[in-house]
This record gives C-alpha cells, structure tokens and sequence, in this order.
C-alpha cells in the first residue's frame, strides 16, 4: 500500500495548482470520499408495485376514464419514481401499459389469463376493461423464467393470475412474483368470515402458503409484492403469521418491507399494498420503502386510488 505524508506546507504549496489537478490529486488520495456507497450506487435496484386502477389504453373505455393529460401526467409519475421495475395491477393489456410506459425503454411482460366477461362500471356506465397484472422493466434488464401462476385465477371467474419472473441484474437473479389476491375481504382473520370473498381469500392465501414453501428456498432472493387486499403491516393479521409464523428459521424468515407505513390515500391509511422481501434482499435494502404520492391527493383527483410503492436495493 502506497503511504502519503502531507504536511501543512506541503499542502499550502499545493493550493495554487489548477482546479482540475487538485480533483485529480484529492481523488487519489480519496479526499474527495470515493466511498462505498458511491460504488455500489451504479448497482442499486428500485422495485415499485403499483395498482393503476382500472388503467386501458383508450381513455374513454372502462371504470377509469382518462384524458390525454391524465396519460401525460401519470407517464410523469413513473419518471419521477425512477424504477427499474414495476409490478402493476388492473392493466387491461399490454397496449394499455404501454400508453405510460415508452415501449422504446420498457418491456411489457403481461399475465396470460383469458379475458373475463365484463361487468357494468358504477359512476359512469361504461363496461369494465380488464384487470389483470403485468411487469414493466427497463430494457437494459434481462429477463428469464417467466412463470404464470393460473392456480391464483382458478379458483374464481375474473380472479388475478399470479405472475412470476427472474432478473439478471450485476450477475445476480432476482426472483419477483407480482399479486393481486381478491378484494373484499378485509378482516385480520378470513378464516373467521364466512363471506364469499373471504373464501376465495382463503384458497389463495393457501395458494400463497404452499408457494412461499416450495418456491422461496434459504439465499435465494426473493420479492414478494403487488395488491394484497390486506393489511399485512399489521402483525394480527392472519395472512402474515400465516407466511411469516414465529418458529420460521432466520435464514428463511421473510419481511414485510410496509412495516410502520401509511399508504397514500387519504382514506384508507392502512397499507393494502407491499413489498415482502426473502432474508437475502432485506439485507440488501438500501433506502426508505416508500409510498409516492400524487401532485393532488384529493380522492376525487388522484390519478390512481393506489400511489406505488417501491424499495431500492444494493445488487453486489
């Protein structure tokens, strides 16, 4: 290791040089702080899921009318969360994802369920366009193993599919699985209810048990994430101690990265949308969870009633 001595005058000597020689000579000595977290900033990951609520390509389809500047704005959104990957819910299709994500920097990965019948929207009158779930990630990312989870959607006409997929990200895999279990069952315990949609509930968190068992071994990373339905913050909710019990070992235990968090909407601060990360990349979080809001956050002129929700990991 080479030694530097710098005494006082030396380096009084030193200050007249020119400022481009003082950046090249203080970098050398790493008095500009090269430091480690600068290193691995060129590999960081930010993963956000989003429900875009009811999002089709033509603005004049569907639950959620839009216009053009509506499409401007949201497309604005995306750019300000700066994420490498989105998991995104109640898409119509790859052509809706497409209105806000640039086909020219994203590629669109949709669920393959087959189109549901539509049902009559409240509000507006229109007929339902299709709520299905995507990923949209940047094109500089490879993307492998392609999973669709058909079990999620079986158990009831118009019930999301589970989809899966895995990144190669900095000579790592990333393995992600993108959810929107069935709505309407809000309890802690659906066990307890009796109601048609905590029913359907339960056969997907059953659904949801057996994979995290079967699909999330010990090192491998995981992510977890999407619309859950639920309030999975909640540490008496019957979902969460039901994928995360407290015998579970530490080197499998699972997170639930929404912990301490409020979501966006004004209405309903209890988190139904999360992040649950696999041992491996809850040591590699590197910043805030975090929801991002709207520019207006009235109910009435939210763009979305879900705000996205994203982490940022360290990939070294």
């Amino acid at each position: 290791m080479i030694q530097y001595n710098i005494t006082l005058n030396s380096f009084n000597d030193f200050l007249p040089m020119k400022k481009i020689n003082f950046l090249l000579f203080a970098s050398s000595l790493g008095l500009l702080g090269c430091s480690q977290g600068e290193l691995y900033s060129a590999h960081k990951l930010t993963v956000a899921t989003w429900n875009v609520e009811h999002l089709a390509s033509d603005g004049d389809q569907g639950c959620k009318m839009r216009t053009e500047s509506d499409y401007n704005q949201l497309t604005q959104y995306v750019n300000t969360i700066d994420a490498d990957v989105f998991a995104l819910q109640e898409v119509a299709s790859e052509a809706a994802v497409s209105r806000i994500f640039n086909p020219e920097k994203w590629q669109v990965i949709m669920s393959s369920r087959n189109d549901s019948p539509s049902y009559k929207c409240r509000g507006n009158g229109n007929l339902s366009t299709q709520q299905k779930v995507a990923f949209a990630v940047k094109k500089s990312i490879t993307v492998s193993d392609i999973k669709h989870l058909t079990s999620f959607s079986e158990v009831k006409l118009g019930a999301r599919e589970g989809l899966q997929l895995s990144l190669k990200y900095n000579n790592q895999t990333i393995n992600l699985l993108n959810l929107h279990l069935k709505s309407g069952c809000f309890t802690q315990n659906y066990s307890q209810s009796d109601s048609k949609s905590c029913q359907i509930f339960a056969k997907q968190a059953e659904l949801l048990k057996q994979h995290v068992a079967s699909q999330i071994l010990p090192g491998e990373q995981w992510l977890m994430l999407g619309d859950f339905n639920h309030h999975l913050a909640d540490d008496k909710n019957t979902l969460r101690n039901t994928l995360i019990p407290e015998n579970m070992s530490a080197n499998s235990k699972l997170t639930v990265l929404t912990d301490g968090k409020q979501s966006c909407h004004p209405k309903y601060p209890a988190p139904i949308d999360h992040i649950i990360s696999s041992p491996t990349m809850t040591r590699k979080l590197s910043s805030l969870v975090m929801f991002h809001k709207y520019s207006q956050q009235a109910p009435t002129t939210m763009l979305s009633d879900h705000c996205a929700l994203s982490a940022t990991f360290n990939i070294n």
